[in-house]
This record gives C-alpha cells, structure tokens and sequence, in this order.
C-alpha cells in the first residue's frame, strides 16, 4: 500500500514540472515574438494642412500608406517628406486643375495653391508688363479656373536686306540699229534694325528703327543702237532683185540682222538661153549654187570682204557644172559677158538672210 502511494506521488510531480516548463518556453517565445514586431512596424505621419492622420503600418511603402488612407482628395502632391528611424513625416497638399489658355493652346496644370501668376509660372510661361491676363494675377487660386493669358512680347532685331539695282536704259545713235550692249547690275546692302510685336509667339507688328545702306546698288546699264547708217536701196548693186524690205546695213555695209554668214568662191556667168534650174528667167540676182549647201529659194546678200563689189541681194535659183569640183563655190548671174570677164573669181561674203 506504502509503495502505491509513492508511485503517484512521483506522477503528480512530475505533471507539475513539465507544465512549469512548457509555461516558460511559450513566455519566452511571445516576449521574442513581440519584440521582432515592435521592431518591424512604421509609424507614418500625414498632415494635410488641416490635420494630422497618424498611421503604425508594417508597410513601408508611403504611397501605399496613403492609398489606404481616407483623406479629403485623391487629387494630391508630396510637399515634403522627412525620415527619422522608423518615423517618418509626410506633408502634403490637395490639388486641383487650372486650365491656361494661351492663342489656341489650352494648357492645363495640377495646382496646389498660389496666385495666377504662380499658374503661370508653372505652366512655364513667364509674366511681363505687357501681358494681358484674366482674372488679375495677383487673384488667388483656390480650386479650378480657367485663366486667360495673351502673351505680348516685343523684341528688338537687325536683319540686312538687298538694294535691288535699276535698269538705266540709253538709246545710242553711234551704234547700229538693232545692237545692244548691257552692263550687269549689282545689288546693295542695307542693314536694318527694327521692333517686333509677338503676341503668343506670332509676329503682328514690325516697326523699322533704322537703315543705314552698306553697300550702294550699281545699276544696270542698257545701251540700245539707233543708227541706221543706210539700206540695201542706198547701195548700188549688180542685183536686179528688190527685197520685200530694205535691207539694213551697218557702217561696214554688212547686213544688221542675218542668219548665218559664209565666205565662198564666186565666179559668174550670164545668158546661155535657158531658163534657171527653178524654171525662172535669168537675171542679175538669181545665182546658181549647190542646193545641198545653200537650198533654192534662200534669200542672200553678197558683197566683197573689202565693201567694193556689192553684188546685193540675191535668190539661190539654178545651178551649174561647177559644184562637181567647187561643192561649196556660187556663179553669180551678170548681165554681160564683159562684166563676169571683168569679175573673173573672188571670194564673197554670203549672208544668209532667210
């Protein structure tokens, strides 16, 4: 009986003992666990400029802090921010939009509160005198509104523009008919300096201050020939043939105006009884020529280099044997057989007149 009630005893005992310890082993865990909690938790400071919302997060994430947060506006900005250990202080400041109309550019800003001015400060626009802003700027902002602004700016610059030079005509009764003679111009310089209007970055107004020239214009000079030394009818010629127009002729008693001008063989012939190639009859005027070089019907005018035969005016109409071993040579019609024995061979000028 003795040794029963020692066995019990010892149980009880040792019951006793253990739920001792298990107390003490779940106590030291809590006090462990609530340090290591106490050591993680933030505490973040909010102030509104109304009032202070104070917050123990696990978070550290201030944005989320403040997404989580019921506060007057979503519409917001982070004034300022301080950090000290694990508190950390936060102010900031409700905004609203303001719409700047500038031309036909509509600009709109998040606005925290101010004057006008500071809207349009912001909107990276920069006030002066000249400006023209409504409502006032020095009214202030509190909520939405839209601001007129005319942006007025006068700006002062130099710029150089070109003189343009004028043609000086002059008519010359020393120079032939028909013959000009043209001295090139030049433009000048001239330096400006002037004022300019902007409003809203567009040009509206420009007053000149001043031009001084740099550089003066030389002008175009244009001499135009008048005289007319004399015509085909003042010159006597071998050619019986008149031109539907008196052919003008320079001192030189060379054609003014002409196509082309050819310096050939001449010979001459006069009458053999029969017609010219064309089927025309035979007179002094109508030459014989190689049509492949000069083409029947061309109109002509012949003279000696030295001025003292003037055959006159002439009509490519036949041809003869001689273009076989003169391909470029002419035959000159003469009335006689005395006056083409008298003319024998010589080089003419040929001028192509049409």
């Amino acid at each position: 009986m003795l040794e029963k009630l020692k066995y019990h005893l010892l149980r009880i005992l040792s019951c006793k003992q253990m739920r001792v310890g298990c107390l003490a082993v779940m106590t030291a865990v809590t006090v462990a666990a609530v340090t290591l909690l106490s050591s993680s938790i933030y505490t973040v400071k909010i102030f509104d400029g109304e009032r202070i919302y104070t917050v123990r997060t696990l978070n550290s994430n201030v944005t989320t802090v403040l997404s989580n947060l019921k506060l007057k506006s979503n519409s917001y900005k982070i004034e300022n921010s301080d950090i000290s250990g694990r508190t950390a202080s936060i102010e900031i400041a409700y905004s609203y939009p303001v719409y700047i109309t500038r031309g036909s550019e509509i600009h709109k800003i998040d606005f925290t509160g101010g004057t006008v001015s500071d809207a349009i400060a912001q909107a990276g626009f920069t006030l002066d005198e000249y400006d023209f802003v409504y409502p006032d700027p020095d009214s202030e902002i509190t909520d939405t509104v839209y601001v007129d602004f005319t942006d007025i700016t006068y700006v002062n610059g130099v710029t150089t523009e070109a003189i343009p030079y004028s043609t000086e005509t002059e008519y010359s009764k020393s120079m032939s008919k028909g013959v000009t003679s043209l001295t090139q111009g030049v433009d000048g310089l001239k330096e400006i300096k002037y004022t300019e209007k902007l409003v809203n970055g567009v040009s509206v107004e420009k007053n000149v201050l001043s031009a001084e020239v740099l550089l003066e214009p030389v002008n175009e000079k244009k001499v135009i020939g008048t005289k007319v030394f004399k015509t085909s009818k003042d010159v006597k010629s071998v050619s019986a043939l008149e031109p539907s127009k008196a052919i003008e002729l320079d001192e030189e008693g060379n054609p003014v105006s002409y196509k082309s001008k050819m310096t050939l063989r001449a010979t001459a012939y006069t009458y053999t009884g029969r017609k010219c190639a064309t089927g025309v009859s035979p007179k002094p005027g109508y030459i014989a020529v190689n049509p492949e070089v000069i083409p029947y019907g061309t109109k002509l005018y012949i003279k000696s280099p030295n001025g003292k035969i003037i055959y006159g005016y002439a009509v490519a109409a036949d041809t003869g044997g001689f273009v076989k071993r003169y391909p470029k040579g002419i035959d000159l019609f003469m009335a006689s057989k005395s006056e083409c024995i008298s003319f024998g061979v010589k080089d003419m000028e040929v001028y192509i007149l049409e």
